[in-house]
């Protein structure tokens, strides 16, 4: 005797609760692990350039003053690079920064002393943000499957 199986309940048997739940919680996984793995190469990334960065970060504070949030960042090493480097890039491309009025004269910083934005920072800048991109995910996988196993 043979038994067939219909169409409909092979897709249904396929995203049956427990494989979306091990899809989600493999997904979030992979994706938290390759957030961590490039915050990972950003830190080797950021201890290539160390003295590049040092150098540039006390001869800004020579001259000026660091706004409110990157008065501090500038001090944390490792942790506070990613915002230190937003904020000069945002000065190179002479944008608008948040507790820096528009007339200040560190907007004339990397015209001043003939410098140019080092790719590292920017390349620093995107893995910072693609890993902030995959932490959030992983947190919306882990709301969804949480949601999920209160059902």
């Amino acid at each position: 005797m043979r038994v067939a199986w219909p169409v409909r309940n092979c897709s249904m048997f396929f995203w049956s609760k427990f494989v979306l739940e091990h899809l989600l919680a493999w997904t979030g996984l992979f994706l938290g692990l390759c957030a961590s793995g490039l915050i990972f190469l950003s830190f080797f990334l950021y201890l290539a350039n160390k003295e590049n960065y040092k150098n540039l970060v006390s001869l800004f504070n020579k001259k000026h003053i660091f706004p409110a949030p990157n008065s501090f960042n500038h001090m944390m090493g490792f942790l506070g690079v990613f915002p230190v480097s937003r904020f000069f890039i945002k000065l190179h491309k002479k944008k608008k920064i948040f507790l820096l009025s528009r007339n200040d004269p560190a907007y004339d910083f990397f015209e001043e002393n003939n410098l140019k934005i080092e790719p590292w920072m920017r390349y620093v800048s995107v893995i910072w943000m693609t890993a902030s991109v995959f932490y959030l995910i992983c947190l919306l996988l882990a709301l969804i499957l949480s949601i999920l196993r209160l059902n």
